[in-house]
């Protein structure tokens, strides 16, 4: 039989662990931030170029320029969920946290998060088979493949299955309050 771990052991084992997970975590914010800035540009600059020529070329405007959007909008919108599962601004509904104890919480937000890990992982796999069969077609005018905007999904759900289980072990480790919350001002009350 194992006696219990002290909390000097037990610390000792959390901290490389909440290392890591801050240092992945870290870096997938730092991507997916990137990447919601420079999609956020190249739509904003496409368009806006389209519009000026729309006014300067007697053809109306850059052909290219309104498939542009449509690709970057995909990679905007995925990197922007990541981000918001990081910063705890998900859809949530946290009555049922207020009339809960400690450990009940802490229980309750490990299953959620693991639940939304699978959920992920499938919509991932889901993504990659059909970015396969979108791979055969090709955007008219860029001669880009049509399962980019898939890629971005299965990306984009990898990172947040990635997120949600960092959620999970912190949780799992540290308590119910070690989970993301978002701000005040953002949520509906």
């Amino acid at each position: 039989m194992t006696k219990p771990l002290t909390a000097t052991e037990k610390s000792q084992i959390e901290m490389p662990v909440l290392r890591v997970l801050d240092l992945v975590n870290g870096l997938i914010g730092l991507v997916c931030k990137t990447v919601v800035v420079l999609a956020g540009l190249v739509m904003l600059g496409s368009i806006g170029l389209n519009v000026v020529a729309r006014y300067i070329i007697s053809v109306g405007g850059l052909n290219w320029a309104e498939e542009v959007p449509k690709l970057a909008f995909a990679w905007f919108i995925m990197a922007g969920v990541v981000l918001a599962l990081q910063g705890g601004n998900h859809i949530a509904v946290d009555l049922i946290f207020r009339v809960l104890s400690t450990r009940r919480r802490q229980v309750l937000v490990v299953v959620i998060n693991l639940l939304i890990t699978a959920a992920y992982i499938v919509l991932c796999s889901v993504a990659l088979q059909v970015a396969d069969i979108a791979a055969a077609e090709r955007n008219p005018l860029l001669g880009t493949p049509g399962s980019l905007g898939y890629y971005a999904l299965a990306v984009g759900a990898a990172l947040t299955a990635v997120g949600a289980v960092s959620i999970a072990i912190r949780v799992a480790l540290l308590g119910p309050d070690a989970a993301p919350e978002g701000r005040p001002e953002d949520s509906v009350q």
